[in-house]
């Protein structure tokens, strides 16, 4: 079975292209995959070194300027964007279309469609507004089936054949991780502090300005410190400036660190004792499960998806969305009672084995077969 993959991102990966590659990596032998990419960059080469075939397709820069808060904005380029996708499916000639991210749904569904190819969705994201009614209205016309990454994101489309499968881990990546204290040489960490991390896309819905008031009020933990890990990716690049800018001016530049963008989050996560996500209606929480497999429980806002990624009271403690008093006491529990911390963490790691890559990889499998039987 030949599977086209259409990705918007050919460069810098988030955490649907991290998904996508471990899946790509991990699918049966008889699924032949074929990685279609809106750009170049490292992520189309990280592919190509792994053997999979990658073919770079170049759209209009209003179509990859678009965003979901104006989703119209290239509406005018989008009919030439499906064509030249449609004419290079024509070429590969897959049983089936897999798209992965917005872009790739808005472009590649109707492309397939035109063409007569059977595809699956992939869901990856919550949002709403005219955006989340576009992109509904073309998987609703044209995918076949869907997957969702948790049942928060099938419940925010909710359209029918949608199944719900957790994002994946390659459990062989954790089974050997940098000691905490070359982790913490490479970051630039003190080796003698507790260390609370914040890892992902700084982005303005990922809520680093609610994890900066929360390091705030806990200023008379002097030997606590924070740590910001990642780069605004895709979008807000002012927003980096005013976290750094507020840090300043609330005397935290000393215990926050900012670490930028790692290519390999497990250093972060093995200089760290715990793991924190503070978005707005996280989809549902790759870095949750990424410091799981690592042994870190997290704590996290209960919008979204994050209950899909975390036990609550086991592997981690889900806090109400917005109250930031509360978050501060999980963290501090956590720092406390060491008992606590080292019961969940055992816990987190038990609870990561569910995501083995092997498992996510047969089940997206059944679902492109079936579509691409027309069963």
């Amino acid at each position: 079975m030949r599977v086209a993959f259409i990705d918007q991102i050919g460069d810098v990966a988030g955490g649907a292209q991290r998904s996508l590659e471990i899946l790509l990596r991990s699918l049966p032998p008889d699924v032949e995959p074929h990685a279609i990419l809106f750009g170049d960059g490292a992520y189309a080469a990280s592919l190509r070194a792994r053997e999979i075939p990658v073919t770079i397709v170049g759209l209009p820069d209003l179509v990859m300027s678009t965003a979901r808060e104006n989703p119209l904005r290239g509406a005018a380029d989008v009919p030439r964007a499906i064509a030249t996708v449609a004419q290079l499916l024509k070429q590969v000639r897959p049983d089936v279309v897999h798209t992965n991210t917005q872009k790739a749904h808005a472009i590649g569904q109707p492309a397939s469609r035109l063409v007569g190819i059977p595809s699956v969705a992939h869901l990856r994201d919550i949002f709403g507004g005219t955006g989340r009614l576009v992109i509904r209205s073309i998987l609703a016309a044209c995918s076949r089936e869907r997957i969702a990454i948790s049942r928060a994101v099938a419940d925010a489309f909710n359209l029918p054949l949608t199944h719900v499968i957790a994002n994946p881990l390659d459990l062989s990546d954790y089974e050997s991780l940098t000691s905490r204290a070359e982790a913490r040489n490479v970051l630039g960490i003190p080796q003698d502090v507790t260390l609370i991390s914040l890892v992902g896309r700084v982005n303005r819905w990922k809520g680093h300005d609610r994890f900066l008031r929360i390091a705030k009020s806990m200023q008379d933990r002097t030997n606590v410190h924070f740590a910001v890990v990642g780069a605004p990716v895709f979008r807000d690049a002012e927003y980096l400036e005013e976290l750094r800018a507020y840090a300043a001016s609330e005397g935290l530049s000393g215990r926050v660190h900012f670490i930028g963008w790692l290519d390999d989050v497990r250093v972060a996560y093995a200089a760290s004792d715990l793991n924190v996500n503070c978005s707005d209606d996280e989809p549902f929480g790759r870095t949750i499960i990424e410091a799981a497999a690592c042994g870190l429980p997290s704590v996290a806002f209960a919008g979204g998806g994050t209950g899909e990624a975390l036990i609550n009271g086991e592997t981690g403690q889900l806090i109400e969305p917005g109250d930031e008093g509360a978050f501060a006491a999980a963290i501090t529990a956590y720092i406390d009672d060491q008992e606590l911390a080292r019961s969940n963490s055992a816990a987190a790691r038990r609870f990561a084995k569910k995501f083995a890559a092997s498992i996510h990889a047969e089940r997206v499998a059944a679902v492109l077969r079936r579509v691409a039987q027309g069963n």
